[in-house]
């Protein structure tokens, strides 16, 4: 059975107990923190700092791998292009693509960031609600003036949190399609691009009836992006404060590197 990643998973930690906006909010200073940090020595700090959330979650690291897996490919592109495509000192002496020191530290120093980044994001939506998270974005989108833009913070938030809700349902369409393609006896290794084709044009239909329903769905109950009241208001208590403060020092620690 296909496993859905990026989903929420049931639990009482202190991370799902967390106010949404000190989530969204950390993710968003680790996310910078991944593109900016240059050494593998930070790079580890930023590895064990997620193994101790993902161990206070309560989730399992193998759900949240699984999280990786669909994109693993663009990571071998991503590794792949900078160990042949770097100038430096050559590993193995090849006629075409001539692999070099420098590229394998750069590609394996961008592959664990891109991978890192999509970890935590996999933690965020482990350990919180979709509801929460369209909350968060919500109240912290609420000072900026998107009026002028024709937009409101309610209409960001539910777009965002929408297209976080419909990842696994997308992912767990392809491999339906890819699933049901191969039982009807279609061989990927002899025609890619007839293969291709058959498993996109269908995942694209689907997706766009799916997004048919869902607008039908909110129509028929008179949803507007207006100024909007929940039925769990966010309030930060002392443990949000706690954890941003060990956040905060967690930063220094790496800028300090």
């Amino acid at each position: 059975m296909y496993e859905i990643a990026f989903n929420y998973v049931y639990g009482n930690s202190l991370l799902h107990r967390l106010d949404p906006r000190t989530k969204l909010g950390a993710v968003m200073c680790l996310s910078i923190l991944i593109f900016r940090e240059g050494s593998f020595a930070g790079m580890g700090l930023l590895i064990a700092f997620f193994l101790l959330l993902t161990g206070i979650s309560g989730v399992r690291l193998y759900f949240l791998l699984r999280s990786v897996r669909p994109l693993f490919f663009v990571i071998i592109i991503i590794f792949c292009f900078q160990l042949f495509e770097t100038k430096g000192t050559p590993i193995v002496p090849l006629p075409v693509f001539t692999p070099t020191y420098e590229g394998l530290r750069l590609g394996a120093l961008l592959s664990l960031r891109f991978g890192l980044l999509l970890l935590y994001a996999a933690l965020l939506t482990a350990s919180t609600l979709p509801s929460q998270i369209t909350n968060g974005i919500e109240r912290l989108l609420r000072p900026l003036p998107l009026r002028y833009l024709g937009v409101t913070s309610f209409d960001l938030a539910t777009m965002m949190s929408l297209s976080i809700r419909f990842l696994p349902s997308f992912l767990e369409n392809a491999a339906t399609i890819r699933s049901a393609q191969l039982a009807r006896g279609l061989d990927f290794r002899h025609d890619l691009r007839r293969g291709t084709t058959a498993i996109v044009v269908p995942l694209i239909r689907r997706s766009i009836i799916l997004a048919e329903e869902v607008t039908e769905a909110m129509e028929s109950r008179c949803y507007q992006g207006s100024r909007r009241t929940s039925i769990h208001e966010l309030s930060m208590q002392k443990s949000d404060w706690k954890a941003l403060f060990i956040l905060a020092l967690f930063i220094i620690l790496i800028l300090t590197l």
